[in-house]
């Protein structure tokens, strides 16, 4: 699945150069660090104590709980994969 970062330059630039020198490349280095980071039950979970978008107080997306956020992500990626298999049947 694609999706796009926002990283600091410094910081991808650094990953950049550890790619051709570990003849890797930038997406598995980013795989393998978020699989590390993913897989390590040990370290806690830092919660935010704000949330990271401000919503208006009328915003429609203040009524819905963080299941019907999943519900409605996970209803989107179907979509999104049944189209992508409708397209490649033609």
């Amino acid at each position: 699945m694609r999706t796009t970062l926002d990283l600091p330059d410094d910081l991808l630039r650094s990953v950049k150069i550890k790619a051709v020198e570990t003849g890797s490349t930038l997406r598995q280095i980013v795989v393998d660090a978020l699989q590390r980071e993913m897989a390590d039950p040990a370290r806690p979970r830092q919660r935010l104590e704000r949330p990271p978008v401000k919503l208006s107080r009328d915003a429609p997306l203040r009524k819905f709980s963080p299941g019907d956020v999943k519900r409605l992500d996970t209803e989107s990626v179907s979509k999104s994969d049944e189209a992508k298999a409708h397209a490649l049947r033609r």
